[in-house]
């Protein structure tokens, strides 16, 4: 049992690892981040610092597929204290005053710990945050040298300065404007004293490590519990784990199999069979699946094969390739040849794409990747086209085109090249 801890601005690495020197430090969390294999369960994880307005955030069923692992997760000081907030119903644990403060409304929007810095180097701060500026507030109005009224105005000030220019030069130059100079004059004496007493996202973050020391010391004192009844598996979170979370380009070797095998019709249907609802609601049959989200109506179309392609439209099932199981199940007809022609053509895109920076993958038309797949398919384009997408677990010609895209050039330069020599192309 590991502690992860993802932090950056807020407490500086050197810090956590003078008071923990057994948790493992990781950037400010980030997309993805969460699905790593290095995360198990029983393992504790630390979230204070993460990525955003430049860089994809860490979305919110990220933290709970976590959970559902079997992975204890802490929020606090930073976006982690946020987060804890919002998801204390399904067994994130907040810990600080930071997550307080968010908890019981005195803060709602992430510029109250937005800290503007670098993308690379370490992650100092340049802007103070205003949870910090808070904090200074509340031991003002302690010491008398603010009044409440005195207090909330400033904040209020504060608060709509935009955060990376909230630097302590400028937050001390608004006090004073606001009236407030004894206030100023204190706050720079008590930080000459102290850089860090009003630092209460430092407090915070190595609260936080604390307590997860204590919990993965003793497994089962706090686990993580789930808010049964709500199914957050969403499509989204789907994709987000067979892109993070199952080996790499597993999806592009799905997807040549969806477009290539002549009989992956068959294997989608099985899979229906063996995983109804692609997991995502726990059913012990397609048709009950099928009835309870469509209707009894609908339930017939599993027993009728014309029919069946109405299920992947209209569920858009998404296998979890993350699931070795499923994973195995999808890819047995794979062959040892295509998994070399995948990264053939896997390849010969991104040769392409460096030598022609101009174009995309997105240039090529969908009419485009119809009339090519009709090709592959040896089906006329239209009604024809989408029920076959169907049958091969494409809810709709969009998607299938999307699977396609990356395999366009190589199978159109394979294509041509059968065609000179007089041979027939691998279709």
């Amino acid at each position: 049992m590991a502690v992860h801890v993802f932090v950056g601005p807020s407490c500086p690495e050197p810090v956590v690892t003078k008071h923990y020197p057994d948790a493992v430090l990781h950037r400010p969390v980030r997309h993805g981040d969460l699905f790593a294999g290095s995360l198990v369960a029983e393992d504790v994880v630390v979230i204070v610092d993460g990525i955003y307005h430049h860089r994809l955030a860490l979305r919110h069923k990220e933290i709970l597929d976590a959970l559902a692992r079997g992975i204890t997760v802490i929020g606090a000081a930073s976006i982690g204290a946020l987060r804890a907030a919002e998801l204390g119903s399904f067994g994130m644990i907040g810990v600080g005053r930071v997550y307080d403060w968010y908890r019981t409304g005195v803060f709602d929007g992430d510029d109250a710990v937005s800290v503007a810095h670098g993308d690379t180097g370490s992650p100092v701060g340049v802007n103070v945050p205003l949870v910090n500026l808070y904090r200074a507030v509340l031991a003002a109005c302690e010491a008398g040298v603010l009044r409440q009224d005195e207090g909330r105005r400033l904040t209020t000030r504060w608060e709509r300065e935009y955060y990376p220019l909230r630097t302590l030069e400028r937050a001390l130059s608004l006090a004073r404007d606001e009236g407030a100079a004894r206030f100023a004059d204190w706050y720079g004496r008590q930080l000459a004293c102290d850089p860090h007493v009003f630092d209460q996202k430092q407090a915070d973050t190595l609260e936080a490590c604390a307590r997860a020391e204590l919990l993965a010391a003793r497994p089962g004192t706090e686990r993580p519990v789930t808010d049964g009844g709500r199914d957050w598996r969403t499509e989204y979170h789907r994709r987000w784990r067979n892109r993070f979370a199952a080996p790499a380009d597993l999806h592009h070797r799905f997807a040549h199999q969806q477009i290539f095998d002549p009989r992956f019709p068959e294997v989608w249907w099985d899979f229906l069979r063996h995983t109804p609802g692609s997991g995502a609601s726990g059913t012990s049959g397609l048709g009950p699946h099928v009835e309870r989200h469509l209707g009894a109506a609908a339930a017939r179309w599993a027993e009728e094969p014309e029919l069946r392609v109405r299920i992947t439209a209209l569920l858009c099932p998404l296998p979890d390739l993350a699931d070795p199981r499923v994973a195995g199940l999808l890819l047995r007809r794979e062959s040892a040849q295509d998994r070399i022609r995948v990264a053939d053509w896997l390849e010969r895109t991104r040769r392409h794409l460096d030598t022609h920076p101009e174009r995309s993958l997105g240039q090529i038309e969908e009419a485009v990747c119809a009339r090519l797949l009709a090709r592959i398919w040896d089906v006329p384009t239209g009604q024809e086209l989408r029920a076959e997408c169907g049958r091969r677990g494409f809810p709709s010609l969009r998607r299938a085109a999307d699977a396609f895209r990356p395999f366009a050039i190589g199978w159109l330069s394979d294509t041509r090249q059968a065609a000179r020599s007089g041979g027939l192309s691998h279709v």
